[in-house]
């Protein structure tokens, strides 16, 4: 992490050092008919080579982080489906048996990214409010938690924690995360119109209306927290597990289950499959 931050730093000194004279009307990044700042330098400082070769791994560097960010991206669309808060969840969290592997989540993740990027064939302008979303949704989803712990103080230290100086650092990952928010949703040029404004801010407006329309139609009647081993409450399921592995997936649920007030059981998808197969157990 030390190197990270290091290297970048140092990498963006060397980057501004060698920019040169952005306004040129021949070679400046701002007018550069690639549109692509970083290659614009690279061409200026390296020659058309170089220039090709720096900007290739920099492109295979970028598909690295890709697949990382898929394979966490499908992991998210799982965990959501298997607290039923997507539709059609329970194609979602089906686990393919050869790989073990929930393809279909990870594929439809896979075919909402191609989808939403498409827009960029059409309006670079829309397409790049939806990078400074990205950005922001994705600092949002590591700061909620922290600002929970600063505002209710619900909060088991684990092993390693950072003591006293833990407030200050999350205050302070709070404040940062404001800025850039902010940053991230004000517009790139002035004077501001309808094909150069910054649609970061309609877009995350329309998310959060959605999101609270879904929760409040549909996702507050059916969501109790975290479920475990959601799809092998399915009949399918029963039937396929060995009995033992029944047994476990069974008794870890209804335990989850259990906690929920009395008259709300019922509620659960899968709690009524759970009993009745625990019934036949003894009864067996």
């Amino acid at each position: 992490m030390v190197f990270t931050y290091v290297g970048g730093f140092l990498y963006n000194i060397v980057l501004c050092f060698c920019m040169g004279d952005f306004s040129d009307p021949d070679n400046g990044i701002l007018v550069s008919p690639l549109a692509q700042p970083v290659a614009q330098i690279y061409f200026n400082s390296l020659g058309k080579t170089g220039g090709v070769v720096f900007t290739l791994c920099a492109f295979i560097i970028l598909q690295f982080v890709c697949f990382t960010a898929a394979q966490a991206l499908g992991r998210t669309v799982f965990a959501f489906s298997r607290d039923r808060l997507v539709p059609f969840s329970w194609v979602w969290t089906k686990v393919n048996k050869r790989t073990g592997t929930p393809i279909y989540a990870v594929w439809i993740a896979i075919f909402f990214c191609i989808a939403i990027n498409l827009i960029g064939l059409g309006s670079y302008t829309a397409i790049l409010g939806v990078f400074n979303v990205c950005a922001i949704a994705l600092d949002w989803s590591y700061i909620i938690p922290i600002f929970c712990k600063l505002v209710f103080g619900r909060f088991q230290p684990g092993p390693w924690h950072m003591g006293v100086a833990s407030k200050f650092v999350n205050a302070w990952a709070c404040i940062w995360t404001l800025l850039v928010s902010i940053i991230f949703i004000l517009p790139t040029v002035y004077p501001v119109d309808a094909d150069n404004m910054n649609y970061a801010i309609v877009y995350l407006v329309a998310i959060l209306v959605f999101s609270m329309i879904w929760w409040a139609v549909g996702g507050r009647k059916y969501y109790t927290g975290p479920l475990i081993e959601a799809e092998t409450l399915e009949s399918d399921s029963l039937n396929t597990e060995s009995s033992e592995r029944k047994e476990e997936i069974i008794d870890a649920q209804l335990q989850h289950q259990r906690a929920i007030p009395v008259g709300k059981h019922a509620e659960l998808p899968g709690y009524s499959e759970a009993v009745a197969y625990r019934g036949r157990g003894r009864a067996d």
